[in-house]
């Protein structure tokens, strides 16, 4: 093998190396509490979320009185809104808070990357009704609001139709709101958890870190290459 080839074929690995690494944007992780694959990490925040199985059908004010310590949550907090509109992103969830055309089901290019967050993180509730498979991750914020007089918590959530039946065909769509949608503190609801966030004890390596790790990497390469050219016997 020559040295150009040697070198395209080893550079060819190190971009693919640092690309599955700066593209991995959610992973599933193991929590020592709530067992395998219970949180996924966002390796762009920082931060990790709890699937929100875990807090189905518990109220905003049962859950808060959680968070101290031997608490069910002990560790986690309620997430913002900016938060959560993070998550989305770091999910490649395109169009967030709109309605979509078919019936406000949201629209075709959010399925996937929707369903995607969902099986991560949930779902908090799912179901199969006249051939339609909808699953949907719903929880409490940290977010107040006021409507009536009333103290409400907002409401995030990814809801996903399978199979909805269009002049097109069948067809699925997202629907990604962060705002829109608000419930009761006091209430539990079915399929409504709650998103809780905690900050990573150790931070993933920065872009730039990965960047000078890789341009290290290549200089080890050419004086290997240049090395190995070096040591070839006429």
């Amino acid at each position: 093998m020559n040295s150009m080839v040697k070198s395209k074929t080893l550079i060819g690995f190190l971009a693919l190396c640092f690309s599955s690494l700066t593209n991995a944007a959610l992973i599933s992780v193991d929590d020592s509490v709530f067992g395998i694959d219970a949180v996924t990490r966002d390796t762009v925040s920082g931060l990790e979320w709890l699937d929100l199985t875990f807090s189905v059908a518990r109220s905003y004010n049962d859950v808060i009185t959680q968070f101290g310590f031997g608490g069910d949550f002990d560790g986690w907090r309620y997430a913002s809104i900016d938060e959560i509109n993070s998550l989305f992103l770091s999910a490649n969830i395109p169009d967030i808070n709109i309605p979509g055309d078919f019936a406000h089901y949201g629209t075709e290019d959010n399925a996937a990357p929707a369903l995607e967050l969902i099986t991560l993180l949930g779902p908090s509730y799912r179901v199969t009704t006249n051939g339609v498979t909808l699953s949907q991750i719903a929880g409490f914020s940290s977010l107040h609001v006021s409507s009536n007089g009333f103290d409400l918590i907002a409401m995030p959530y990814a809801t996903v139709r399978e199979g909805v039946r269009t002049a097109d065909g069948l067809k699925s769509y997202g629907e990604v709101f962060t705002l829109g949608s608000s419930i009761s503190p006091s209430r539990e609801y079915e399929g409504v958890g709650s998103w809780l966030v905690r900050s990573r004890t150790v931070p993933e390596p920065s872009v730039l870190v990965l960047m000078l790790t890789g341009i290290l990497g290549l200089g080890s390469v050419r004086l290997w290459i240049k090395g190995s050219d070096l040591l070839k016997i006429p």
